[in-house]
């Protein structure tokens, strides 16, 4: 184009090279228009994206881009795709090569953190991108624009192609597989676990209910006959198993995160939400009920104890979203409301952080309560920069 101008000026102080410059003009726009026609349109191009719908936090996945279109010889294209803050561009691919990762944030305007540009070959061109997040949630990867250039490079045609894919981030469970072999194997009696009959066989107290005639006088309950007057005797059913509530902090102090490592980006939830449900499946596999809650300020996520292979997945569903809270986890109102929601007696562990030295006699004196209903556990989840404090008076 500046040297069209160019010459127009020349042709200006020099008539007699007008018709040389009409030439030339004349054949740009011959080109141009050219160009023009074999630059197809958005609507002639079929688009279609695909990533996983569910991922682990901290796993890299892979999105792909698939163009399709009749007139696309020699064409050259770029996308530019709306993806959340949470997602780290780790690798992508230019005309069929692969970028390396120090290059991806060079072109700054661009949202997508460097531009797919590739040469469409016999009318379809796949465009991948490989992502990973350090947050965990429901996540969106948004529109995509697209540039198109025509083969001479002379014209460009752009288009937006709104639309949503979601992705899930979910605990990525790295160890999951490793513990369910460890539970199914004899190893678990070297770490000191044993498995206990209760008294009485396999049954376990059902319910009360009148005396028949024929009932086996050893199951009178003496306690009842005396408080409501007549006979009652005690039913039993076959074991079913024990009930674990997993109660995992979800306050402000489960906000820090791992700075360093393969699992850099981690908060302490996401490492009390992994072990968690590593503990869910363990149980689970054992034919034991697990349910679970995160607390705050309050009880939150509250999912009710229950067997079966569906129910970590029920368990994960309920957690993977929860983000830690800027409130201060209060543990004994915690307690408290799951108490009021589940009256019969379980084993509740409790996933938490150790605060400052001054929240620990709270905590003892929350755990002391609440061991009236439940048999509780606490696990903390370690913290160098604290161990040296509250060792003494965990001591």
């Amino acid at each position: 184009m500046l040297l069209a101008v160019l010459l127009s000026a020349v042709a200006l102080a020099r008539p007699e090279l007008a018709v040389l410059v009409w030439s030339y003009d004349l054949l740009l726009v011959g080109l141009v228009l050219f160009d023009l026609w074999r630059t197809p349109r958005a609507d002639e191009v079929e688009l279609d994206r695909a990533a996983p719908a569910r991922v682990g936090l901290s796993r890299d996945f892979e999105r792909i881009v698939s163009l399709a279109c009749d007139r696309a010889e020699g064409l050259r294209v770029e996308l530019h795709e709306e993806f959340p803050e949470a997602f780290r561009v780790l690798e992508r691919t230019e005309s069929g090569r692969s970028v390396p990762p120090a290059r991806l944030r060079d072109e700054s305007e661009d949202p997508s953190g460097g531009a797919d540009v590739g040469i469409v070959e016999e009318g379809v061109l796949e465009l991948r991108r490989r992502y990973q997040s350090d947050l965990r949630g429901v996540f969106r990867l948004g529109s995509l624009r697209l540039r198109i250039r025509g083969p001479l490079g002379l014209m460009d045609r752009q288009a937006r192609f709104e639309g949503e894919q979601r992705v899930d981030v979910e605990p990525a469970l790295p160890g999951l597989q490793q513990t369910l072999r460890l539970a199914a194997s004899d190893r678990w009696q070297d770490l000191g676990v044993r498995q206990l009959r209760r008294r009485g066989g396999e049954t376990e107290f059902e319910s009360l209910r009148e005396y028949v005639h024929g009932d086996d006088k050893r199951r009178v309950d003496w306690k009842a006959f005396a408080r409501r007057g007549k006979p009652m005797v005690r039913q039993y059913q076959v074991e079913r198993g024990q009930e674990l509530i997993l109660l995992i902090d979800a306050g402000t102090r489960m906000r820090v995160r791992t700075a360093e490592g393969r699992h850099q980006g981690w908060s302490k939830l996401d490492w009390a939400i992994d072990a968690g449900l590593q503990l869910a499946a363990v149980a689970l596999s054992k034919g034991d009920r697990v349910g679970c809650a995160t607390f705050d300020r309050g009880l939150r996520d509250w999912v009710v104890p229950a067997k079966g292979s569906r129910q970590l997945a029920r368990l994960s569903k309920a957690l993977f979203a929860r983000q830690a809270s800027t409130q201060a986890g209060d543990l004994a109102r915690a307690l408290r409301e799951l108490a009021a929601r589940h009256r019969r007696r379980a084993t509740v562990v409790v996933l938490s952080d150790v605060a400052d030295p001054l929240s620990v006699d709270l905590q003892r004196n929350a755990l002391r309560t609440a061991a009236a209903r439940h048999r509780v556990v606490f696990a903390a989840l370690d913290d160098p920069g604290l161990r040296e404090v509250t060792q003494p008076v965990v001591d």
